[in-house]
């Protein structure tokens, strides 16, 4: 990893945050890192500019967990009905990301994703798929192209 590059990993889930800092540590990366607890941009009391954004989304079509509850398993896998959570985040991040930033995002045909949608704020372009028997995953770049 270059010396002048920044990262800042977040997650929803506190599990998650602790055991990215151990698996840091462990490589060696942890002062290169700041790790922090929240709700995709939520956490970032300023707009931060980001030249890439890697977002590794809940997949399934699953109704969202009863955040009351705190039910943090279902947190990584349950997306919402109609892709909510990935819709929310291409709705946020756009905000966050300098022109001509990209977003690198694993999708699951199970979360019928819109790309139409984005058409004119976002190019999307399939960097590579891997078919399974229920699904496809696809790796896409995501690039802004308007303010």
């Amino acid at each position: 990893m270059k010396k002048d590059i920044r990262v800042i990993a977040t997650d929803i889930n506190p599990i998650a945050v602790k055991n990215a800092k151990k698996n840091a540590l462990m490589n060696k990366i942890s002062e290169r890192i700041e790790f922090i607890h929240g709700d995709l941009f939520q956490p970032f009391l300023e707009k931060e500019y980001f030249n890439l954004i890697i977002f590794n989304p809940p997949y399934l079509p699953l109704p969202l967990p009863d955040k009351k509850r705190q039910d943090l398993i279902s947190l990584a896998w349950a997306q919402g009905i109609g892709s909510d959570i990935i819709q929310r985040f291409l709705l946020e991040s756009h905000a966050y990301l300098k022109k001509n930033g990209r977003i690198l995002m694993i999708l699951s045909t199970l979360s019928n994703f819109d790309f139409k949608r984005w058409e004119g704020t976002y190019s999307i372009e399939r960097l590579s798929e891997r078919a399974f028997f229920f699904e496809k995953i696809i790796l896409v770049r995501i690039t802004k192209i308007r303010n």
